[in-house]
């Protein structure tokens, strides 16, 4: 903006120089189109950012009301990918709203990367403060849900290998982490589908095909999945011969999964 406004000065000198010595101005005249261009490049590009700025904070909002919309979390991801991220390492708000951003889709590292960033510009960002505990919140979440997940996982294996039904041993231990486990609000098909498994094995088989379901929704070619499914309606599962109190007490736990499509493979 600084060149284009020299140079626009300098036309304007050469206009009025030719002027005063009665020299012809339309060959100048074509010249001013650059200055103004270079000038208003600046404001553009100034009014891009400000409205990029501003759409992924509202998008953020949106998705993080409505984070099982699909629409809306790829509507973000390329708001993110077309912003100036360049020009935002000295603005601490929209450093702190692409932080948001990854927040919602669930993607909490780049989120803490960002939001780190926004921080060390600015330690009394009020939005950054809060947000850090909302990260954090949600970290300590995906790593409880991730050891339950590895628990489930070895109970889920040893019933495999075993030709018995469950011994109550076991259908207490699955039974008490299938109660406790807390969940994401994200999580992937391998993590669903051990769940998934685990309440079959305790004779949950309402509770388990809902699960299964949501993965066939986000993943239709799942062989694992329809497998699965399978099993469960033939019964091939080596559940628990009554349904006891303790197994009946995860009747009102809800595994509303929010499963992300898998990326398309590419050719």
């Amino acid at each position: 903006m600084i060149t284009g406004g020299i140079l626009f000065l300098a036309l304007v000198f050469a206009l009025i120089w030719n002027v005063i010595k009665g020299k012809s101005i339309v060959a100048l005249l074509p010249f001013f189109f650059l200055p103004i261009v270079m000038i208003g490049w600046t404001a553009i590009k100034s009014f891009s950012y400000d409205n990029g700025k501003i759409n992924i904070e509202k998008t953020a909002n949106e998705v993080a009301k409505n984070p099982a919309d699909t629409t809306l979390r790829v509507k973000l991801e390329k708001s993110i990918a077309a912003f100036d991220t360049t020009r935002a390492a000295n603005d601490p708000v929209a450093l702190n709203n692409i932080s948001s951003a990854y927040y919602a889709l669930g993607k909490y590292n780049e989120a803490s990367i960002y939001n780190q960033k926004a921080l060390s510009i600015n330690p009394g960002l009020p939005q950054a403060i809060n947000l850090k505990a909302g990260i954090e919140k949600q970290v300590a979440v995906k790593n409880s849900f991730e050891h339950s997940i590895r628990q489930l996982n070895n109970s889920v294996a040893a019933a495999d290998s075993s030709k018995a039904a469950l011994t109550p041993e076991a259908t207490q231990k699955i039974v008490g982490i299938l109660k406790t486990v807390k969940q994401p609000v994200y999580t992937d098909e391998k993590s669903s589908l051990v769940i998934a498994k685990a309440l079959a094995l305790v004779n949950k088989n309402e509770q388990s095909m809902q699960v299964v379901n949501k993965v066939l929704e986000a993943n239709p070619q799942s062989q694992e999945s329809l497998q699965l499914k399978k099993n469960i309606e033939t019964g091939k599962f080596k559940t628990v011969a009554v349904d006891s109190a303790q197994t009946k007490s995860l009747d009102s736990k809800k595994f509303n999964f929010i499963i992300k499509k898998a990326p398309p493979v590419k050719q």
